[in-house]
């Protein structure tokens, strides 16, 4: 009998998960990616966390002033379990209340926030260590999740059950544990708001714990958005390069034990801190522009333009908005943690920020990737990486670069000082007709020169196109 029951909930929700998408507030159902869209525009967004003690007004409307003058409307924030509920059933919204009012009505923010951590007085840890500890009572999640949705269903329409559960400094329990959380967190948005999206916690980058998750603990009817976070480069070994593989590992489990999740990259980012060659117990630098804010310009562009390369992807947030004050505590890494903004903390812009914008009114279109219709020269044991994309409107996006971080080709230098000089030229030929000039670009958005292209029968060409190590070439050719 117990197991009837429990298929028939679970049919229950795959019936709500599979009708709710129609009822979708416009500026969520952007956020889901439908299987058969051939062009796809992928919302670019920010991040940013408020904690209630040091968090004021000018703050925040400093911040909400940058997504303006940005364009960005897409912001990743985080609702504190802990702080709202400082005791059972006894909350505190005042905060949250004319944040959400603030954020939504006057500056019309798609807010897509996630929910965490296990206050003091339901946590399985001690009284310091208790915010990444299961909960005594899951119950409990449920029940807050239950009562934060119907206070602001009428804003926000997307809920996201924890933050990066698949590491212990955010989550100290099992697969298993979270799995139980997850199903406890979800049956509560749909009670509170049917069309509401549920995205499971934002994954490290333990691709394992997701496969478990939906493999062996039966996840996929409960959650409608898998997110996955991104520092390669940074707090991983792995090339940036590496996204298109990370991704692909994340699809693949969906798309054998899910149901067509769509998937966000939610929390994508590049420090600009390092001592020396140092950058992190995990990566060391090895050119001397890694990790400096010019750099973390062009890192921008090359990671977001990976992220879309794979068309598997619906959003992406980069965290974050600005450089945290040495007065403000941190969780993890002290150095990188406080140096991931596109803005200094006084919000003096980096060039991060100029990147960003770049890259948002370059891809403001639904496009598609024409990789495998483009013809690629390049030299005997090329580091290049091209990739281009069509718009809507006929038009193509042309991005490339060498790679930075190579696997056993480049001699490591503990100093991070080395010069890159490399350089390749390669030649692109492209299937159809374009017009005669083609617009170069950096990333920043300066049109660097005019390429005079060559129409050869039914197809174009383009050569001598020159790839650096340490920027992104960018071209656009128009119908």
């Amino acid at each position: 009998m117990f197991k009837i029951i429990v298929k028939i909930e679970i049919l229950i929700l795959i019936i709500l998960f599979q009708t709710c998408y129609s009822q979708i507030k416009p500026d969520y159902a952007r956020l889901i990616r439908g299987q058969d869209e051939v062009y796809y525009h992928v919302p670019v967004g920010l991040c940013e966390d408020y904690p209630e003690e040091t968090t004021t007004m000018e703050i925040i409307r400093n911040d909400f002033e940058l997504l303006k003058r940005t364009g960005v409307d897409l912001l990743r924030i985080s609702f504190g379990w802990d702080a709202i509920e400082y005791e059972k059933d006894k909350y505190d919204w005042l905060f949250w209340d004319d944040f959400v009012k603030l954020a939504v009505d006057e500056y019309g923010i798609t807010l897509i926030p996630y929910i965490c951590y296990t206050p003091r007085w339901n946590s399985e840890g001690d009284s310091l260590n208790f915010w990444n500890h299961t909960p005594i009572d899951y119950d409990e999640f449920g029940e807050f999740v239950g009562d934060l949705v119907k206070r602001y269903k009428n804003r926000i329409f997307s809920w996201e059950l924890w933050n990066e559960p698949d590491i212990t400094v955010y989550w100290s329990g099992t697969a298993e544990d979270y799995s139980r959380l997850v199903k406890i967190g979800s049956k509560s948005v749909r009670e509170a708001d049917p069309d509401a999206i549920i995205v499971l916690g934002g994954l490290a980058h333990r691709t394992e714990f997701t496969l478990e998750l939906f493999r062996d603990h039966n996840i996929s009817p409960y959650v409608d958005v898998v997110n996955i976070h991104n520092y390669f480069e940074t707090w991983h070994s792995f090339p940036v390069e590496r996204i298109v593989d990370y991704i692909g590992e994340i699809y693949d489990i969906v798309q054998r034990y899910g149901n067509n999740q769509s998937i966000w990259m939610a929390e994508v980012g590049y420090s600009t801190f390092r001592k020396g060659g140092y950058v992190s117990s995990i990566y060391d630098a090895n050119y001397e522009y890694e990790h400096t804010p010019a750099y973390q310009a062009v890192d921008l562009f090359k990671r977001l333009t990976l992220v879309l390369s794979t068309q598997k992807i619906a959003a992406v947030a980069w965290y974050e908005i600005k450089d945290l004050p040495q007065s403000e505590e941190v969780i993890g890494d002290e150095y990188n943690n406080r140096h991931l903004g596109v803005v200094f903390s006084d919000y003096t812009p980096k060039p991060a920020e100029k990147s960003l914008v770049f890259f948002n009114k370059l891809f403001s279109q639904k496009y598609k990737t024409v990789d495998q219709n483009v013809k690629i020269e390049c030299p005997v044991g090329s580091e290049s990486q091209v990739y281009c994309f069509e718009n809507q409107d006929g038009s193509v996006i042309i991005v490339g670069w060498l790679k930075t971080k190579i696997f056993g080709k480049h001699a490591h230098d503990d100093s991070g000082d080395a010069k890159d000089n490399r350089k390749e030229v390669v030649k692109l030929t492209l299937p159809g007709s374009f017009q005669t000039n083609a617009a170069m670009y950096d990333h920043l958005g300066n049109e660097t020169t005019r390429k005079s292209i060559k129409i050869s029968g039914q197809n174009t060409v383009l050569e001598n196109i020159e790839l650096n190590g340490d920027r992104v070439t960018i071209i656009k050719l128009n119908k």
